[in-house]
């Protein structure tokens, strides 16, 4: 037997004279090493290597897919304007563009407005130029009522979009919110019960698969409410140039519907090892 004395306690410890690894001082229950050399007692310290063989493709591919499809999402969210119309007139050599957004749209001197004007304002505005001509003339404003009723279909397609493009992006932002929660509790990192583990793990998966839906019929309602003018509703007098949906709304339509498809794809694809 040898006797050591604790280096935390100072009291006489005896140790058989092979004795070799990590002890607890029986007094003090303070821990310390005997007799191993000092490859052994920094051994449990070393300093872990990053593997690259460790990172999942498939999840990697998730993840960009996740992370485009919320760039985008938030493009078609903020997207100004959704839909142009483009008319030539000889006065005007550039020719003018009327916009449609959301809530807004574009006015080049008509009826005394120049600008960009809320569809609200608008159609109080019309209604009010309808009103006059009653009054003063007895009979409505050639074509104000053709105008007032578009810009309601307008008005309301955009509420629509917001809303429901609103919901997209809540969704997405659950989803990440979920998935890291059940990384984390895979982890150990905090526990919950099995059943509401196995909840947000269903839930945060289909999420990205209901925001894409969402985001799909935002743009797809949008376009059977609204006129989608092939001219802006009687506002101007020149030639027809060009007209439709700006390539951010296009291009949201299509991903949408692709970025579903490919994430189902990657899902069934082999994690590998």
């Amino acid at each position: 037997m040898v006797e050591i004395l604790c280096p935390h306690c100072e009291e006489e410890i005896e140790l058989d004279d092979d004795a070799s690894g990590e002890f607890a001082c029986p007094y003090c229950e303070g821990e310390f090493e005997w007799n191993t050399s000092e490859d052994e007692s920094t051994e449990e310290y070393y300093r872990p290597q990053f593997d690259l063989s460790a990172i999942n493709p498939v999840a990697v591919a998730q993840v960009v897919l996740v992370g485009i499809s919320i760039i985008a999402l938030w493009m078609c969210f903020g997207a100004d304007p959704l839909y142009t119309v483009t008319l030539t007139d000889e006065e005007i050599s550039q020719g003018v563009e009327f916009t449609y957004s959301a809530d807004t749209m574009t006015m080049y001197n008509i009826y005394g407005l120049n600008g960009d004007f809320k569809y609200t304002y608008m159609i109080d505005y019309l209604t009010n130029l309808n009103q006059e001509c009653l009054q003063f003339t007895g009979e409505k404003c050639e074509g104000i009522d053709g105008m007032i009723d578009g810009m309601e279909a307008w008005d309301s397609a955009g509420n629509t979009y917001q809303v429901m493009m609103l919901i997209a992006l809540i969704s997405m932002i659950l989803m990440i919110v979920l998935r890291t929660t059940s990384i984390l509790y895979d982890q150990a990192v905090f526990d919950m019960p099995v059943g509401a583990a196995y909840l947000v793990e269903l839930i945060g998966k289909g999420m990205y698969y209901f925001a894409c839906i969402t985001w799909f019929f935002a743009i797809v309602m949008h376009m059977i409410l609204s006129p989608v003018a092939s001219s802006p509703l009687g506002l101007g007098n020149g030639d027809l140039e060009s007209s439709g949906y700006v390539g951010a709304v296009l291009f949201g339509l299509v991903y949408s519907l692709l970025g579903a498809a490919i994430h189902a794809g990657l899902s069934f694809a082999p994690l590998g090892e």
